[in-house]
This record gives structure tokens, sequence and C-alpha cells, in this order.
């Protein structure tokens, strides 16, 4: 394995050696398996994620269809390269990688909906925790999705930060606060320390923190200060609005860490995010619960279609603002400081 192709850049002999790879190559003849795979969980679980994700394909067919299996089950294969590389100089990338963005909109669509339903029913609502219950559901479809989206590194991560804070709604702690912040990141580092230095560790937690500090400090400025009741179309505005905020705090947060790991900052990335992302919470995962909803009842078309149209304006985000002239700009390495 080869080193670094410049100086202090990214060094493949590194990320080898804690994956545990021996070595890389390729062949011009087709791959044969010698034997056939020792039966168990995860070769059934990998088998059961390919399985859907042909069934997403065949059903919605080109792109839409590969767009809906990447968030699905991390299957990115059917996304073509040059709506790749415009997601990437748009600084829409992560909208295909299962990470902290989709595991924290899927576990908040499954808190939300869970404890709305239970809310429902005076008997339930009035005799059991059904915020700890609600927490619990989340975290159960979240170790599901973990499970189903092939568990690489970035999921892992948001599947514990996710975890640290469900488990602190079941403890009677603050969900939202910067200690399961830390106690998220402290498990991180004891179960692999070597993630310190990448860059989808430092961009989760960037963005994380900053958006904890920022709406921790909205929420005490609005106790401090008695308001008016909100009016319709604030009430209406309002998830729109927050959606918004979260893209500008997350894109500020991560965009100098991007810019040193990577060299390229994209000029359109922070206005790409303000337009794609709220579409993400608003649309994509809640179809996405919807269409798991329904599965078993064979009708999990209505939400795949709706996760399809999502696809048209986050992907289309992606493709304009990626073409436009100066859509990335080269940077220097930083100091090693």
């Amino acid at each position: 394995l080869h080193g670094t192709t410049e100086p202090d850049g990214f060094d493949f002999r590194r990320l080898a050696w804690f994956s545990r790879l021996g070595g890389i190559g390729y062949t011009r003849s087709p791959v044969l398996a010698l034997t056939a795979p020792e039966p168990g969980l995860g070769v059934s679980l990998t088998r059961l994620r390919y399985r859907i994700s042909a069934g997403i394909q065949a059903r919605l067919p080109g792109e839409a269809g590969g767009f809906v299996a990447a968030i699905l089950t991390g299957d990115r294969s059917g996304v073509g390269l040059e709506t790749t590389e415009d997601l990437r100089r748009s600084n829409l990338s992560h909208l295909l990688a299962i990470s902290g963005l989709h595991m924290g909109l899927l576990t908040g669509v499954v808190f939300a909906a869970l404890r709305a339903g239970m809310a429902l029913f005076p008997p339930i609502a009035l005799r059991l925790p059904i915020r700890k219950i609600a927490a619990l559901g989340a975290l159960i479809a979240a170790a599901g999705y973990l499970a189903l989206s092939g568990g690489n590194v970035a999921t892992q991560r948001a599947f514990v930060m996710a975890a640290a804070m469900l488990i602190a709604v079941m403890a009677d702690r603050r969900a939202i606060s910067l200690r399961s912040v830390g106690a998220a990141a402290l498990i991180l580092l004891l179960w692999r320390p070597e993630a310190l230095l990448s860059a989808g560790f430092q961009m989760s937690f960037a963005a994380t923190v900053a958006l904890v500090a920022v709406f921790a400090a909205l929420r005490d400025r609005r106790r401090s200060k008695a308001r008016p009741r909100a009016g319709a179309l604030m009430r209406i505005s309002r998830p729109i609005l927050t959606a918004a905020l979260c893209s500008l705090v997350a894109g500020v947060a991560t965009a100098p860490v991007a810019a040193a790991h990577f060299h390229r900052f994209a000029e359109y990335g922070l206005l790409a995010n303000l337009v794609s992302v709220p579409l993400m919470g608003l649309l994509v995962m809640p179809s996405a619960v919807l269409a798991a909803v329904l599965w078993p009842l064979g009708a999990e078309g209505v939400g795949l279609s709706l996760m399809a149209g999502g696809r048209l304006w986050g992907v289309g985000g992606g493709n304009f603002f990626g073409a436009l002239e100066g859509a990335v700009r080269l940077v220097p390495l930083p100091p090693a400081w």
C-alpha cells in the first residue's frame, strides 16, 4: 500500500491499518466465491439489505430509486458519478451518506410519531410514561436502521450519538445537552480512539456541539422573555425556519473542518444546504418511516414515491449549485496547529 500522495495529505495506509485491510487490488475476470459464506446474522442482514435495495430500484427506476436505496440501505450503486460529483461540489454529498443527519431525523420522526400517537389515547397517556416509551421505540428503530444500512463507521457513530440522547430521555435527563454530546464522544473514543483524527468524527461533533449550543441559547432567551401567543402563520413556518437554522448552523460549523481535510471549499455549499436539507427533515425521512410502516401491507409505494419526489428537490439543488462556475475553491493545507 502506498503512502500519502502529497505532503501531510490523506494517508491510506493509516485507514487500511485500522480497517484491518491487508491489501487491495482489482481483477479483469469475474470474482468467484471459492466457498459459501458461513451462515450468520451478518450474512442474512447483508442479503436482506441488497434485496430491499434491488426491490426499491425495480419499483423506482433510474436515479430516483438509487437515491431512495442509498438513504434506506446505504447502497449508493444506483447514483451516477456525475450526480455524486455535483453533490460533492455543492457540499451536499452527506445527503447520500447514512450518518448523523439521517439517524437524527429518523429517531426524531419515530419519537414524535410514537409520542403523539400514544397521547391520542387518554388511558395510555395518563397511566404510562409515553415519553420514555417513545424514546425506547426510537432507539429500537435506530438500531434497525443501523443494521439495515450496513453499519459503516459513520452510521455507528451516529447511532451512538442518538442512543446517548435517547437513553438520557429514559433516565429523566435532558436529551439535548452538551453533557449527552460529551458522553457520546467519550463512548466513541473509548471504542475507536483513531476516530479522533477522522473528518467524519470532527465534522459530526462540530455540527452537533454548534447546534446544541445555539438552540440552548435560544431556549434560554425564550424563557427569559415573555412572548405573546404565536399566530397561525408562525406555528406553520416554525418547523421550516427551524430546519433552515439547523442547516445554517451546521454548515458554518463544518465548513472549516471540511476545507482543512479535503482542501476544497464549496462556495455555494451553505446556500445549497439551506435549500435542500430542510426537505430531508420535512418530507424525505418522514416518508421513509411511512414506507417502513406500510411495507407489511404492501402499500410502501406511497412513502417511496414521496421520497423520490424529495430527491428531485434535494439532488436537483446539488446539480444546480454544483454546476455553477466557481462552485469549488481549492484551499491550501492549514498549519499543523
